[in-house]
C-alpha cells in the first residue's frame, strides 16, 4: 500500500484543548525566520551568519533573499545543500548563509547527541492549524507561531518519528505534529536543536491525523557535515531536483509536498 508523504510544517494539536494552548509568542523565538514568507519554511540561526532548514525548502532560496531576523533585514549570500539529498525526504538538511551576522539574536544551540526512543521532544511551526480529528486537510492558516510536544517512537540515521497519539494516556499534554507551511521547523530536546521538521504521513487516515506518524531529520547524523560548512570547509551547492541514487519512487510511496 502506498503511503502519501508531506513536506512538514505548522502544528496539529488535540481536539480537547483550545487552539490558543498551542500559540506562543513570536518573540519567545527571535531566531526562527520565515524563509519564503510567513506559513511557508523555517530557518533556524544556529550561527551568527548561518540558517538551518531542510533541503527542500533551501532550493528555493536565492542569494540575494532578504528575511525578517526579529525586526532586522538581513540578506542571504549563499546556500549549502547537502550532497545526498535529490528531492527526496533523506538527506533534507541544508543551511543558508547571510551576507552580515546577526548580532542582537542569540543562536540557538545544535546538538549532535543522538535521538533515542521514548525522548520528549517539542516541535514548532507557523502555519497550518487544525486538531487530530480534521488533520491538515481541515486546517487554516492564521499566521501565528505553535508549538506542540511529542514522544520519539522510531529512530533511524536519516530521520525519527513521533506518533500523533489523540488524547488519553499515552498523549503529552500539548500533543501534537508539524503539518502544511512551515517544513524545516525547530524540534528541540531540553532546548537543544536536534531535528527540522521535514515530512508527515498518511497513516491514520489522512496527514496530520491522529494515528499518522511526522518525521524529523535527525540532525544528529549530519552535525559533521553541518559542521563542515560552519568552518568553511565546503562549497555552496544546490543539487538538482530529481531522483536520488536511482532509487524508484514507488519504493517510497507518494510523495506531497507541503
Amino acid at each position: 500500500m502506498l503511503t502519501l508523504l508531506a513536506s512538514a510544517g505548522a502544528i496539529v494539536g488535540r481536539d480537547d484543548l483550545p487552539a490558543d494552548a498551542y500559540v506562543v509568542p513570536d518573540a519567545d523565538w527571535p531566531a526562527l525566520v520565515d524563509l519564503i514568507e510567513p506559513g511557508d519554511c523555517i530557518g533556524t540561526l544556529i550561527e551568527p551568519s548561518f540558517l538551518l532548514t531542510v533541503a527542500h525548502c533551501a532550493v528555493d532560496v536565492r542569494e540575494g533573499r532578504t528575511f525578517d531576523v526579529a525586526g532586522v533585514q538581513v540578506v542571504a549570500s549563499a546556500v549549502f545543500v547537502h550532497p545526498d539529498w535529490r528531492d527526496r525526504d533523506v538527506h533534507d538538511v541544508a543551511l543558508v548563509r547571510l551576507e552580515d551576522p546577526v548580532t542582537h539574536v542569540e543562536p540557538v544551540p545544535l546538538g549532535d547527541a543522538q535521538v533515542t526512543v521514548g525522548d520528549v521532544v517539542v516541535i514548532v511551526g507557523r502555519g497550518i492549524s487544525a486538531t487530530g480529528l480534521e488533520g491538515e486537510d481541515g486546517g487554516v492558516t492564521d499566521g501565528r507561531l505553535r508549538r506542540a510536544t511529542n514522544v520519539v517512537t522510531a529512530v533511524g540515521d536519516a530521520s525519527f518519528a513521533v506518533l500523533f497519539d489523540p488524547p488519553g494516556p499515552t498523549a503529552t499534554d500539548l500533543e501534537g505534529v508539524g503539518a502544511a507551511g512551515d517544513s524545516g521547523g525547530p524540534v528541540f530536546r531540553e532546548g537543544t536543536l536536534v531535528g527540522l521538521n521535514s515530512f508527515g504521513d498518511d497513516e491514520g487516515g489522512g496527514v496530520a491525523t491522529y494515528g499518522s506518524h511526522d518525521h524529523q531529520v535527525h540532525l544528529a547524523t549530519y552535525a559533521p557535515w553541518i559542521r563542515d560548512v560552519l568552518a568553511g570547509r565546503v562549497e555552496p551547492s544546490r543539487p538538482r531536483r530529481g531522483c536520488a541514487h536511482g532509487v524508484p519512487w514507488s519504493g517510497l510511496g507518494l510523495l506531497a509536498r507541503r
